[in-house]
């Protein structure tokens, strides 16, 4: 793993929403602290995180998916942006699946999301012949989504 990511401790929560938010990662179907609970219950997940000046500065979610690895919240504070700490992150995900004998990495990102999706391209990270579905499961979650502008 990149030295400087470790899996987020205990009593951080509040301080990775923060960054979350700060970062433009929080959705309004999206829970942070559930999903922050989600990632911590599952032993065949991580979410890791780096700090610089004792403040938290990246943080990158990475779950086995089976026969692939996924991740999630991958963000840096946006005074730190410029400064490889996306790139590091990254790189503490790949660690982490090829650890865990996972082959592959994926991750979804907005086709509205241009600098992200350059980001990625630029880390060898290409688009999958594969269409994504969903079914909302949760009323008050599916109706947060269709509010939101960036939806889709």
């Amino acid at each position: 793993m990149s030295s400087a990511f470790q899996p987020a401790p205990e009593g951080v929560e509040d301080e990775i929403v923060d960054l979350w938010a700060r970062a433009g990662m929080l959705r309004p179907w999206n829970r942070p602290l559930d999903d922050i609970a989600a990632i911590r219950a599952c032993p065949r997940s991580a979410l890791l995180v780096a700090r610089e000046g004792g403040r938290l500065i990246a943080s990158v979610a990475v779950e086995d998916g089976g026969h692939r690895a996924w991740v999630y919240y991958l963000c840096a504070d946006p005074e730190a942006r410029g400064q490889g700490w996306g790139r590091r992150a990254m790189q503490a995900a790949e660690d982490w699946a090829r650890r865990h004998g996972q082959s592959k990495l994926q991750l979804l990102v907005r086709r509205s999301n241009a600098p992200v999706l350059g980001f990625y391209e630029r880390l060898g990270y290409e688009e999958s012949a594969v269409v994504v579905l969903q079914k909302w499961l949760d009323p008050e979650m599916e109706a947060g989504f269709r509010g939101a502008p960036d939806a889709h």
